[in-house]
């Protein structure tokens, strides 16, 4: 595997500390010059993600050629979009950082409501979970700090069936599962509430905030949080099933699951491959930058996001942790990584959004690069990374 030199850690807490004060400088927990590390979703041939300009936009998957572009509706300061937009049925729904919820059918058309307006901030995505769209928002308190609100919004008229605050801001993207969605706040808690009418059902108290989605799955909920440690609680009492505290650094994205394996990704560069039952780690790949966005297996390898300065990379491994090729993109990738067939989808930070196919043969293979700051998005005479 690979090893994280002394030159390695170094670059580590360098590029740490950037994203941290990125996302955090500012009073109240506000981003400070917000730009957006969007996701992506697909539908059919057509992708839709947020820019660092402000915008929503759709491509054609096969060739990146551009269907629409939208501008978000906010302040100029807080045009952003930093979570997943969610694609359900021909309707397109982002969260904004200017408080938006925006409800777009798929060519680009406001869809059926206004959008909404839920607080000062929303930081995660929106997920749907039946005939309601559920998505957390930030506001000013009384006492000048932030708090956050979790919101069930009627995915046909856009009017508000329940909403939950709690004394921190919610950045995570919320999780549904068996009539609970499941959040965590950076107030050091994570919380099930029931889907029907916003009741807190259980909350857990952490050592550091919760950003990442949490995962899950068999009964249990698994979340890092900003303690350096990562979490498995019973997903219907909250109980404590077990805990990891072999990282060095803060868990930011959200984890995956592979078979019985939980893949924890950490700001200290490593995957962290823990057993589901018990918390036991079976391996741990290693890499000389930091691991911000979420990885996602693709056929019979996961890919891996590796920020890294100019050195950033998708690293493709094996189900065993062992490196098997790598992409190097050259910019930093703060986004989760999206699988759609042999494509794996994300946006980095120099304004492009990239697909990847992954061949048979596990060889990284740049599809194309669109460039969100650029008249001509494809550029015809550039190198292909890989």
């Amino acid at each position: 595997m690979l090893k994280t030199s002394r030159r390695g850690s170094r670059k580590t807490g360098i590029i740490v500390a950037a994203v941290v004060l990125a996302m955090l400088a500012g009073a109240c927990s506000r981003i400070s010059n917000p730009q957006g590390w969007s996701g992506v979703a697909t539908s059919g041939d057509t992708l839709v993600v947020g820019t660092m300009e402000g915008q929503l936009i759709a491509v054609n998957k096969d060739d990146a050629s551009t269907l629409w572009r939208v501008d978000l509706r906010g302040e100029e300061e807080q045009r952003a979009i930093y979570g997943s937009p969610v694609i359900d049925g021909d309707t397109v729904y982002a969260g904004g950082y200017d408080g938006t919820l925006y409800a777009f059918d798929l060519q680009g058309i406001p869809a059926r409501w206004e959008d909404t307006r839920l607080g000062d901030r929303i930081v995660g995505g929106p997920v749907v979970a039946g005939d309601a769209i559920i998505v957390a928002s930030i506001s000013l308190a009384d006492d000048g700090g932030d708090e956050g609100k979790l919101w069930s919004i009627d995915a046909e008229t856009g009017d508000n069936l329940w909403d939950y605050s709690t004394p921190g801001p919610i950045w995570t993207t919320p999780a549904v599962a068996d009539g609970l969605v499941y959040f965590g706040t950076l107030n050091k808690r994570v919380y099930a509430v029931d889907l029907s009418d916003g009741q807190k059902v259980w909350d857990f108290e952490t050592g550091g905030g919760v950003v990442g989605t949490p995962l899950v799955s068999g009964g249990r909920v698994y979340f890092g949080a900003f303690d350096s440690v990562f979490y498995a609680l019973d997903a219907k009492t909250g109980a404590e099933a077990w805990t990891f505290t072999g990282a060095d650094k803060w868990f930011w994205g959200g984890a995956i699951e592979l078979g019985n394996l939980i893949l924890a990704p950490s700001l200290d560069g490593s995957l962290y491959a823990l057993d589901s039952a018990t918390g036991l780690p079976q391996w741990k790949f290693e890499t000389e930058g930091t691991i911000v966005g979420s990885p996602v297996v693709i056929g019979e390898l996961i890919a891996v996001p590796i920020a890294d300065g100019g050195e950033s990379k998708i690293s493709l491994i094996e189900f065993n942790g062992s490196p098997r090729e790598a992409c190097k993109v050259g910019e930093d990738v703060r986004t989760p990584l999206f699988a759609d067939g042999e494509l794996v989808y994300f946006g980095a930070t120099n304004h492009s959004i990239w697909a990847l196919r992954i061949k048979q043969n596990g060889n990284p293979d740049e599809e194309w690069v669109y460039f969100t700051d650029q008249d001509d998005p494809i550029p015809r005479d550039r190198s292909k990374a890989c």
